[in-house]
């Protein structure tokens, strides 16, 4: 009998441009969830916080697109999931891409009314765009939670871990941008909002793990693909370290020692570790997903 083997290239067919599309549109979303704090839910400590987090929310959405346009192999078609008729109320793919053109219009106006310090309008367009911000990033849980032939991506906590993923790079990166505009403009936001951001950030990172739990748990329990994509992520040194170690596990302990928890200084290093560590997260993720063959 002779033995045949056959070596076949399966290729990757995402770029790297995608799980930067994710990074982007999750810091959007996290920017816009801090902003609403004040404008929807009246929560008045956050009011000085408002602006800058809704006008961060803009900049980064504007960007997100660009790069999800650029992984297309045809990328002058992308018009086409926009056309009325080609909607598929069935795909998560054709809902994101309405979500993705909606919410950035309705973002735009409650950011001018915030600028012209309208509150009615304000309140009215901060409601009426939250779950549009919501819904832009929970997509992409919804389009991985869905896809069967990837077991790695394949489970019902991607839309919560991503969610709130989303809201803890966004948290980050407005204590980072307050930090900068404390120093140049001479105020103190950071310290009067220490407390409570960093009370945010050690139960979203206590959530995000607790997904992450439930995730690896559930593959490890399942079929044997399942079981190796699992296997694969936690012998993987950029997922160990890069996103549970230097992305979760020292920002909670910086945010609960005794020695670091009521510094400034350490809630911005761990603001920093954490926009990394989510950045690593959608990398890895993406990738890892593919590390399975389909055949």
């Amino acid at each position: 009998m002779i033995d045949i083997y056959y070596n076949v290239f399966h290729k990757v067919p995402w770029d790297y441009w995608i799980p930067v599309y994710f990074y982007f549109t999750g810091l959007s979303a996290g920017s816009f969830v801090l902003s609403s704090l004040f404008t929807v839910f009246g929560l008045k400590q956050f009011k000085s916080l408002a602006f800058t987090a809704g006008i961060s929310a803009v900049i980064l959405l504007l960007f997100a697109p660009i790069f999800l346009v650029l992984d297309l192999g045809q990328p002058f078609r992308f018009w086409k999931v926009l056309v009325p008729w080609y909607f598929n109320p069935y795909s998560v793919v054709s809902w994101g891409s309405w979500l993705l053109t909606i919410y950035p219009i309705a973002l735009l106006i409650y950011c001018w009314y915030m600028f012209k310090e309208n509150e009615k309008m304000i309140k009215i367009f901060g409601i009426s765009t939250l779950p549009l911000a919501i819904g832009v990033h929970g997509y992409t849980g919804f389009v991985f939670g869905l896809i069967q032939a990837r077991v790695y991506w394949y489970s019902a906590v991607m839309p919560g871990y991503f969610l709130t993923s989303a809201v803890l790079s966004g948290i980050g990166l407005v204590i980072i941008i307050t930090l900068i505009k404390d120093k140049l403009l001479g105020g103190s936001t950071l310290s009067e909002l220490f407390t409570p951001l960093k009370r945010m950030m050690i139960v979203i990172i206590m959530l995000d793990l607790f997904w992450i739990f439930c995730w690896k748990i559930t593959l490890l329990s399942g079929t044997d693909e399942a079981r190796a994509s699992a296997l694969i992520s936690l012998n993987d040194p950029l997922y160990i370290f890069g996103v549970l170690l230097f992305g979760m596990l020292i920002p909670f302990f910086l945010l609960i020692y005794p020695k670091t928890r009521n510094s400034v200084r350490w809630l911005v290093v761990s603001s920093v570790l954490v926009l990394i560590g989510v950045f690593l997260m959608r990398y890895t993720f993406v990738f890892t997903g593919f590390e399975i063959p389909l055949s």
